[in-house]
């Protein structure tokens, strides 16, 4: 039925939950799955605590901004490194294959539904927590932005799992 099972995580918390979750609904299915993070861009509060106007006198303070800038960016790469490898690590000792993909700079509902298409996934399984809060409630969580949206079959887990 679904061959290619995309996976979206972050890999923390009651996240792993989902993925193991994710993970063994591909090995029912014998399915491939796509792992896939999504690293936003950074926030303005970030950029503002690199590029503080106050600290920037000199060209070697804006070289200093630069390179925190580049710092920042690597950090987030290897955040969705460590993510990608639990992912991993769960389908390998399920003997499900998996395929992994990083997409950095973009809203995750936008990414997810982007590499969903792009890898052909048949399948977007997603993990939501339940509980969106007050942004959540006004604009929508991601879970809800990407059943409004996707053009593929979307399983929405409650990960309700340990923390």
């Amino acid at each position: 039925m679904y061959k290619n099972i995309l996976l979206p995580t972050d890999g923390l918390g009651k996240c792993q939950h989902g993925t193991c979750h994710g993970v063994m609904l591909a090995k029912g299915l014998k399915a491939k799955v796509t792992a896939v993070c999504i690293t936003g861009k950074l926030t303005s509060q970030d950029i503002l605590k690199i590029y503080d106007s106050n600290q920037l006198v000199t060209a070697s303070d804006a070289r200093r901004a630069k390179e925190a800038l580049a710092g920042a960016d690597a950090a987030k790469k290897e955040e969705a490194g460590k993510a990608l490898e639990v992912a991993k690590k769960m389908c390998d000792s399920a003997g499900v294959p998996c395929e992994l993909s990083h997409l950095p700079g973009e809203a995750p509902a936008d990414g997810i539904l982007k590499v969903a298409a792009e890898k052909s996934c048949d399948l977007i399984f997603i993990s939501t927590h339940g509980n969106p809060g007050v942004f959540g409630s006004l604009f929508g969580t991601v879970a809800t932005k990407i059943l409004s949206h996707s053009r593929i079959p979307v399983l929405v887990h409650h990960c309700g799992g340990p923390s």
